[in-house]
């Protein structure tokens, strides 16, 4: 892991601002490194179960870093992310994303704008502020790893659900499993 943040800080400090798009060109090839995480490192002999484990904090670089396992199945809530931009490198497995678009009438509403599946080595980007995504490990019984990078600290988004054909929002403050590294 150690290798993997020296690379996202090398690529954050050649840049003014975070670019999504070019952190992910430079972390494509983590996927395929000699010891880079595979979900099997992460439950070695325990029950998989969905965490978000830290990795690092750079305020320096403005960015967070963490990985996140995925059991077979899992599918998080429509969700935002308080306006950051990111990215998802897959590590092992595989995710489906289903992208939405926020509204910004006097009504929130959300519509569908794409949905894409990455495999190991594959990025999903998240670059709009307006923008929300659920995503799921589509593998019924095996489990995915992904690293995230925020373009700042996640300590809070929305997530979304919809009631009686209106769409609502709920403030929801980010875990953080604190027992690994």
């Amino acid at each position: 892991m150690q290798r993997v943040l020296s690379c996202l800080d090398d690529a954050l400090s050649a840049s003014q601002a975070f670019d999504a798009a070019r952190l992910a060109q430079a972390l494509a090839p983590v996927s395929a490194w000699d010891g880079c995480p595979a979900s099997g490192d992460i439950f070695s002999g325990g029950q998989a179960a969905y965490r978000r484990m830290p990795l690092a904090c750079n305020q320096a670089l403005g960015y967070e870093a963490l990985l996140i396992a995925w059991p077979p199945g899992h599918v998080t809530p429509i969700h935002d992310h308080a306006g950051l931009a990111g990215l998802v490198l897959v590590l092992d497995g595989s995710l489906e994303e289903e992208a939405f678009i926020l509204s910004k009438d006097a009504r929130l509403h959300l519509a569908a704008r794409q949905k894409i599946t990455a495999n190991a080595g594959g990025c999903l980007l998240i670059t709009d502020a307006d923008q929300a995504h659920r995503c799921r490990n589509p593998s019924l019984e095996r489990t995915a790893l992904s690293l995230h990078v925020y373009g700042g600290r996640l300590d809070s988004y929305r997530s979304f659900h919809e009631e009686d054909g209106h769409w609502a929002a709920t403030m929801q403050h980010s875990m953080r499993d604190p027992s690994f590294g």
